[in-house]
């Protein structure tokens, strides 16, 4: 789906933030060493945290949103793929969250170039991108 408004891809990327968030609630439940579990609970929490700074940028921008059209921006292009494997061991449930924070950080990486006409709100999706990369860097 064309992500062709500020609005679309808002939405999206709320979507996306809950669905994530869901899956390391779940990770965190899944795995046993103690490290991990700490990171996938303080990735969920982040998640809880992300939808709503995500709800404060609509919130701030909500004149823009329909002004400026969008283009080159698919959602089809950014799906996660979050579903927790049956009988998944540690090591893969680590690889699939960091694929999942590659893949935000790519979305945010564009969507900002995508909305760089509205600064600050391209900003916090550049935060958003490098909590990612930190993210990546931690679970690798």
């Amino acid at each position: 789906m064309e992500l062709g408004t500020f609005g679309a891809i808002l939405k999206f990327a709320m979507d996306i933030e809950q669905e994530v968030s869901s899956f390391y609630e779940l990770a965190s439940s899944v795995v046993k060493d103690q490290e991990l579990v700490g990171q996938f609970q303080d990735l969920h929490k982040r998640g809880q945290k992300r939808v709503k700074t995500l709800e404060r940028v609509r919130r701030e921008n909500v004149t823009e949103m329909i002004l400026e059209p969008i283009t080159g921006l698919d959602s089809e292009n950014y799906k996660l793929a979050t579903e927790m494997p049956s009988g998944a061991e540690e090591k893969d449930v680590q690889e699939l969250a960091v694929g999942i924070e590659k893949g935000l950080l790519e979305f945010y990486t564009h969507a900002a170039a995508k909305i760089d006409f509205l600064i600050e709100a391209a900003y916090s999706f550049e935060l958003l991108a490098e909590a990612n990369n930190d993210a990546v860097e931690r679970l690798s």
